[in-house]
């Protein structure tokens, strides 16, 4: 925002409002950021998915298989809740979560 918050109620004008809003320049460089942001790389790796063998005692193995198991069962339930909306919701299905840090 561009004017500090009002300090007393009613005084608020359109104008005001208006002159507070950020400009054309600033909003587009943060939309720009925000969709930059928002967008997957190609190589990207998904929750559960790993390049190489860190792991290769079976206990864990198991242990991963299972994971992903479970991962593929919680985004089948995302899909189908969202197979007949009109706006779906797919941000926490796992398919869709980078293996990362940087969530």
């Amino acid at each position: 925002m561009r004017r500090p918050p009002p300090t007393e109620k009613g005084v608020v004008t359109i104008n005001y409002i208006i002159e507070s809003l950020p400009d054309r320049g600033r909003s587009c460089w943060h939309l720009g950021a925000v969709w930059a942001l928002s967008q997957f790389q190609e190589n990207e790796l998904f929750l559960g998915m790993y390049t190489d063998e860190h792991f290769i005692e079976k206990p864990v193995k198991n242990a991963m298989k299972k994971f992903r198991k479970k991962l593929d069962e919680i985004s089948n339930i995302i899909k189908e809740r969202n197979k007949n909306k009109k706006l779906p919701y797919y941000y926490f299905s796992p398919d869709r979560i980078p293996n990362s840090v940087a969530v």
